[in-house]
């Protein structure tokens, strides 16, 4: 390989010499500006992508995140079912109890009607006898 490089240099060098020099000295510099230009393109290609692998970085970071709050919300459900079913019950429970309560209160309510009005008869029936 040293071999062919050496060879390759010499060969530049007897070709230059024996052309003049200037016009392959003018194309190796022109493909060194190219050569140059394509360092530079891939060098902002470069700098492009590290900007994207930081952006996407910090969206699986954010991913990875959200993903753990869901999965602790996830591992609450079944308490939460059991929390509401509890309460569900308790409301049933009061429901009833209230209901009953109701339904006490309007049969003493009716009691107190009906005791109004037998007392009512019993001071017309006594306002008849004292007359």
């Amino acid at each position: 390989m040293t071999m062919s490089m050496s060879m390759s240099g010499t060969n530049l060098y007897e070709a230059a010499r024996l052309s003049g020099g200037s016009s392959i000295i003018e194309n190796l510099q022109s493909q060194l500006k190219l050569r140059e230009g394509e360092i530079a393109q891939l060098q902002l290609e470069i700098s492009s992508l590290e900007r994207s692998r930081s952006v996407m970085a910090e969206e699986l970071v954010r991913l990875t995140n959200q993903n753990d709050e869901l999965e602790e919300m996830v591992n609450e459900i079944p308490m939460l079912k059991v929390q509401l079913k509890d309460l569900e019950q308790r409301h049933n429970t009061i429901l009833q109890m209230y209901g009953e309560k109701a339904e006490e209160a309007e049969e003493l309510r009716l009691d107190l009607e009906d005791v109004k009005n037998m007392y009512k008869t019993q001071i017309d029936e006594l306002l008849k006898n004292q007359k």
